[in-house]
């Protein structure tokens, strides 16, 4: 009992440990947002501010509100759309004998496992010749090329699991394809887009690379804006870290608020036979 009870202090303590590792560079991050540009800099160091000053804030919110509203609608539109051609697919791919499906479900994922990197300069030209660069019509095609695999290869697995049994009763009924998927295949696969939903909204929203290279200043997105308050001559710590802070906030919220779809769609509990 001695034992097993050390065990459990042990493993407590070690959570704590972690948990304590993990926030400690946001609870810097946030100490750094309120403080003002001679306590960055003062030596020693400052861990508390001496006052709470919201300049930081205000003057980022009025600075890159323009780019706010770019990340967001990239996020959204981007992951609507890749959602929009991903259901159908996987349904495709999950209930019907297509040749080669296998090969074609690894070719999928193969494409997410590429580096963004070893694309983005014919992607470059390629935008540059048709007109979409720095465009968020661009952006929102480049982010859904991106998300599209991920959400179909999650998709598959959860439209599987479905029972065909369910299926076959609406067509008993009258249903056709379309108001099978609509009223009973989207609904039994909702913790499996939700999933789809979070991790593309949150990879679109801290996207840096694509931002930067694909876009100059009309569809500059945040992750760029927060990168250029940092240039060969200054480093405005106090803006970066206000700006980060304003932009991890809606992570933290839409992680928090959607937890219990995230554990149980990443264990493909949500649909049971």
């Amino acid at each position: 009992m001695k034992k097993r009870r050390s065990s459990n202090v042990i493993s407590a303590a070690s959570v704590y440990v972690l948990t304590f590792l993990y926030i400690l560079p946001l609870l810097w991050l946030l100490l750094a947002a309120f403080k003002t540009r001679a306590e960055m800099f003062k030596i020693p160091p400052v861990i508390f501010p001496h006052k709470i000053n919201i300049d930081n804030f205000i003057y980022v919110l009025k600075d890159s509100s323009p780019y706010f509203l770019n990340s967001l609608i990239a996020s959204v539109c981007s992951t609507f759309l890749a959602l929009l051609l991903a259901i159908p697919a996987a349904y495709s791919l999950a209930r019907y004998n297509i040749k080669r499906s296998k090969d074609i479900e690894l070719w999928i994922l193969s494409t997410k496992m590429m580096p963004p990197i070893a694309v983005i300069i014919p992607l470059f030209i390629i935008f540059q010749k048709v007109g979409i660069f720095d465009t968020l019509v661009g952006l929102i095609l480049l982010y859904t090329a991106f998300n599209l695999p991920f959400a179909v290869w999650i998709l598959i697995s959860f439209f599987k699991k479905v029972p065909r049994e369910i299926e076959e009763a609406a067509k008993i009924d009258g249903c056709n394809l379309i108001q099978i998927l609509m009223f009973i295949g989207i609904p039994l696969v909702r913790s499996g887009i939700a999933v789809v939903v979070i991790f593309s909204i949150i990879w679109t929203w801290n996207d840096l690379l694509f931002g930067l290279i694909m876009t100059q200043n009309a569809a500059k997105t945040l992750p760029v804006a927060l990168a250029s308050y940092a240039n060969t001559l200054d480093i405005k710590w106090e803006l970066m870290a206000a700006l980060a802070v304003l932009q991890t906030l809606p992570v933290v919220i839409i992680t928090f608020l959607s937890q219990r779809h995230i554990v149980s769609g990443l264990t493909f509990g949500g649909v049971e036979k």
